[in-house]
């Protein structure tokens, strides 16, 4: 079957419909181009609308280079659009930010507010939807878009592509192929802002705790956090394994092979302190006793792990529940790609510009989000890189005669 060439003419074709794409298209329609956007799902914006719990954690008050894996490489974007102008691009889509514990929101708590304006202000564009892209192409100085469309190949062009694509996180496809095809590099991508693979805590699936978390990679400590952990029979997941899992990825990526996690469910007490307060509770079986700190499930997991079966609160049990709180666990495996929020990898930096996002090896070719070797920590990190880097992008694209 033939291709059938779409007659339309466009300044710039985006390919994909996620945070960045859709971010990068409004800006662009609001500087005048005409914009195509080629969606691969059934709508845009599914992964957005899902992001923190469904809260949409739009990014972060700390907004330092340091929470990326190439903190040299976002610094530009970052710099020229940060915060403030995230807050005040929302702003102009009638999308109300409030500061939580210096995490980003939506006023309203809810990423539709974000999606319902992003979309809105897609009015401005081309936008197709159930458009698989197949392939990028050059002719000339035109590049074209081929996409799968009701069984039918459809060919779409424009004078700039930009690669929004993101990754095969959650529910994303894995679509770098079609800038490998152009001679752009791709690194090794491994899934981060994910749960931490151990069977540890088996049968203590759902039980959560507040606790303070080290990482350790090849006997090397990597990260250090706090905050709700959630036991799971194959994983240690909560926002505390979450925050530490972007730096197992990016140690992983350098060669580390060896992972443990401190976890330490008592992280403002001493031993002596925590001693004192199992000897104060009526409680008198040793396995239960942990229940002031954790819940019952959990302490007499730990205690378990500590090989206290049961029996009075001895002075010996006492201090082997102590230590028991402090457990180190083994990390292993890699996390599902399908239960991460983002990829650690992607286009390689060096093909790029960070000031511009265009490739340094094909003019009027851009990349921009999740799609480039860019991961920031949990946090509102990766939609500010989002925001950025379309901003970047589409201001590139503006400047050009």
């Amino acid at each position: 079957m033939k291709d059938e060439i779409d007659d339309q003419h466009f300044d710039v074709a985006v390919v994909g419909g996620g945070a960045a794409g859709c971010a990068c298209a409004v800006m662009l329609a609001r500087k005048g181009k005409r914009v195509l956007v080629l969606e691969g799902g059934a709508r845009v914006l599914t992964k957005l609308a899902a992001t923190g719990n469904g809260r949409c954690n739009a990014s972060n008050a700390d907004m330092s280079p340091s929470h990326y894996n190439a903190p040299e490489f976002v610094a530009p974007a970052l710099a020229s659009f940060g915060v403030d102008d995230t807050r005040g691009f929302f702003a102009s889509l009638g999308v109300a930010l409030r500061e939580t514990e210096g995490r980003i929101y939506p006023y309203g708590n809810n990423s539709g507010c974000v999606v319902n304006a992003l979309v809105a202000a897609l009015g401005d564009c081309e936008v197709r939807v159930s458009a698989r892209v197949t392939a990028i192409e050059r002719r000339g100085d035109i590049w074209s878009a081929s996409a799968s469309v009701d069984g039918k190949t459809r060919v779409y062009s424009a004078k700039r592509a930009v690669f929004a694509c993101g990754s095969n996180a959650t529910s994303g496809t894995d679509s770098l192929s079609l800038m490998s095809a152009l001679g752009v590099g791709v690194t090794e991508r491994v899934p981060a802002i994910a749960p931490l693979p151990t069977n540890v805590f088996k049968g203590a699936s759902g039980v959560r705790a507040y606790a303070e978390g080290t990482l350790y990679a090849d006997g090397a400590p990597v990260a250090k956090k706090r905050g709700e952990a959630l036991m799971r029979d194959d994983a240690v997941s909560g926002m505390l394994a979450m925050e530490l899992s972007s730096a197992y990825a990016r140690a992983l990526r350098k060669g580390a092979r060896a992972f443990e996690l401190k976890l330490d469910f008592a992280p403002d007490f001493t031993d002596e302190e925590m001693a004192r307060i199992f000897a104060a509770s009526p409680v008198r079986e040793a396995r239960v006793a942990p229940i002031g700190f954790v819940p019952r499930a959990l302490g007499e997991k730990l205690a378990a792990l500590a090989g206290i079966s049961g029996g009075a609160k001895t002075a010996d049990r006492i201090d082997a529940l102590c230590a028991a709180m402090r457990p180190t666990v083994k990390i292993s495996g890699t996390p599902s790609v399908k239960q991460a929020q983002v990829v650690c990898g992607g286009l390689a930096l060096d093909d790029f510009c960070p000031t511009t996002m265009m490739s340094r090896l094909h003019n009027g070719l851009y990349a921009i989000g999740e799609a480039l070797d860019v991961d920031g920590d949990c946090g509102g990190y990766n939609l500010q890189w989002a925001w950025s880097s379309a901003a970047a992008c589409a201001r590139s694209i503006a400047e050009e005669r």
